[in-house]
């Protein structure tokens, strides 16, 4: 009788969901806890500047995160651990693509090479904790950022900016319009129309005046809710 009365009382629905919610929120505080090391932090502050561009950055920070994934590991199980890898990819491409669009100097082709090398440094090293296809569904955001910051004309920024919305439709036009400024080979006024179509386009996806869904990269993004103007003076 005793059994019965406890077994009455408890929800066992909402019980095993409250472990859930308190497993993920676990996975994401780890999360925080690696991004916020200093050493961590002391590397992502020179993505996109020389030392970034000499190889310095991303070849150390996977070699960090293989550090901590490597305690990780040890104490907790296979899925949930494939869980905080998959977090921490996508913190991983937030904060890289953040720092694209908020830093200050002109995008060469160095950039665009090195951009590529980190992808492939990227994939190699998380392809090795969880499934290929999750990590190519999450680096490939930075591959349509390469390929939207190198476009070469008003029909490439167009294209691209579309199948960026195909996967990502809550990409706005100000992605397009803070890259478009990094490049010191577009005139103005070329760089206007750019924007301009890359505007339409989106307010053309809109469903009902909202995106058709929120993907986890530009929702995240600190350069996107800074009221700042980009037309202004960039140098080395």
């Amino acid at each position: 009788m005793y059994k019965q009365n406890i077994l009455l009382q408890v929800n066992f629905e909402d019980t095993c969901k409250g472990f859930l919610e308190v497993a993920k929120e676990a996975v994401l505080q780890t999360v925080t806890v690696i991004f916020e090391d200093p050493g961590v932090h002391d590397l992502l502050v020179k993505l996109y500047q020389r030392d970034w561009l000499e190889g310095m950055v991303t070849e150390y920070l996977v070699e960090t995160f293989a550090d901590y994934f490597g305690d990780v590991k040890m104490y907790i199980e296979e899925r949930p651990f494939r869980r905080f890898v998959e977090a921490c990819i996508e913190e991983t491409i937030v904060v890289y693509v953040d720092h694209l669009l908020s830093q200050k100097n002109y995008i060469k082709e160095e950039t665009i090479e090195r951009m590529r090398l980190d992808e492939e440094k990227l994939m190699d090293f998380f392809r090795e904790h969880v499934n290929v296809t999750k990590v190519e569904s999450r680096v490939r955001i930075l591959a349509d950022m390469r390929d939207l910051a190198s476009a070469g004309s008003l029909d490439s920024f167009t294209l691209i900016f579309t199948n960026i919305l195909e996967h990502q439709p809550d990409c706005p036009p100000e992605v397009v319009e803070k890259l478009v400024a990094m490049r010191e080979d577009i005139p103005r006024k070329e760089a206007k129309e750019i924007v301009q179509e890359c505007k339409e386009i989106y307010e053309n996806s809109l469903v009902d005046g909202n995106p058709r869904k929120s993907g986890f990269v530009f929702g995240k993004l600190k350069c996107l809710t800074a009221k700042k103007g980009i037309w202004r003076k960039r140098g080395q």
